[in-house]
């Protein structure tokens, strides 16, 4: 995988930033292994361990729940929350994660939920820190995080069988979700190594009985079609992108990893979506309001996107808990 991203696009290449957490992923999995990834690399993509009482989404979700609830939480925290969830000397972030986690999962019952969310459990595939909830249930904060974001989305998921594309799927929080939900749809994670190398085997341990299209190196796509099309999820290097059909995809999904690109990477990514992208399907995306592309300089705020032209807003907002960052939706019109 990381020789084939070597010859990819320029523009594919990783950002100097993903270059540095990258040297780091591959040093957890190499003396934690695959068997722990959810407990090491996880926490490089969107697990919250490092929060203070003032941190925005404490104080979102202590503005939403009752204090009966909050006070619940915070004994349940201390009681069952010592545990070392990452490792023999982080109890302060296993009490962060437990409290943060407990509250995401009282905030998400108080919603209108479809209720087959709310009966999902994270796999044990990586080792899951996992927090005991009222009722023995074991609860995850990732989780927790997908099946939000989820709810954001769903107005956008076709009734018929449908193609959602993901870039920057990380070890694959969202896909697990939508192919739980709904069983006829064809998932395409695009990424990079080596978080393309655990989405692949963690989705393929997961849905066994999915047909799985594994990476491979390919020029023309003609050469994979057939496969290709057969598939139930799909694992693309992100220089493969361009190797895509034109108006493929009903959704594509993007969290929290565009604002770690440089400029022209974000300009070559969304000529990616328009291309793929069919007329009236969805383009998603969750971003940090105010970004610093960390070793690049530079930052980004929501009107930096250029989203193209014929991309009507459904909705641009607030994230929910996760406040710092915006999230949108988009229909492409033409």
């Amino acid at each position: 995988m990381f020789a084939a991203m070597k010859n990819g696009s320029i523009h594919t290449q990783p950002s100097r930033y993903w270059e540095e957490l990258n040297k780091m992923n591959m040093a957890q999995l190499r003396q934690n292994g695959y068997e722990n990834f959810k407990r090491t690399i996880a926490l490089n993509y969107f697990t919250w361990t490092r929060l203070l009482p003032w941190d925005s989404q404490i104080l979102f979700l202590c503005g939403k729940l009752p204090i009966g609830t909050l006070l619940d939480a915070a004994i349940r925290t201390f009681r069952y929350g010592r545990q070392s969830y990452f490792s023999a000397t982080s109890i302060p972030q296993a009490l962060a994660y437990s409290f943060l986690t407990m509250l995401q999962w009282s905030y998400l019952s108080r919603l209108s939920l479809n209720s087959r969310l709310l009966k999902l459990r994270e796999p044990p595939q990586g080792n899951p820190p996992l927090v005991q909830a009222r009722g023995g249930l074991k609860l995850s904060q990732d989780l927790a995080n997908s099946i939000l974001e989820y709810d954001s989305f769903s107005p956008a998921m076709p009734e018929r069988p449908a193609v959602v594309l993901e870039l920057g799927a990380g070890y694959g929080r969202n896909a697990f979700v939508v192919l739980k939900i709904h069983a006829d749809v064809k998932y395409i994670v695009v990424d990079i190594p080596p978080a393309l190398w655990v989405a692949e085997r963690y989705l393929s341990e997961v849905f066994p009985e999915r047909t799985i299209f594994r990476f491979r190196d390919f020029e023309d796509f003609a050469q994979v079609s057939e496969k290709f099309d057969k598939a139930d999820i799909v694992f693309l290097l992100a220089s493969q992108i361009s190797c895509l059909p034109d108006r493929l995809c009903d959704l594509i999904l993007n969290i929290s990893s565009l604002h770690e690109m440089r400029a022209e990477q974000i300009s070559y990514y969304f000529e990616q979506f328009d291309r793929t992208l069919r007329i009236g399907g969805h383009m998603y995306m969750k971003q940090w309001r105010h970004a610093k592309v960390l070793f690049e300089g530079t930052s980004l705020v929501e009107s930096d996107y250029p989203v193209p032209l014929g991309w009507d807003t459904v909705f641009s907002r607030v994230a929910r808990v996760q406040t710092r960052f915006f999230e949108a939706l988009y229909k492409k019109s033409r």
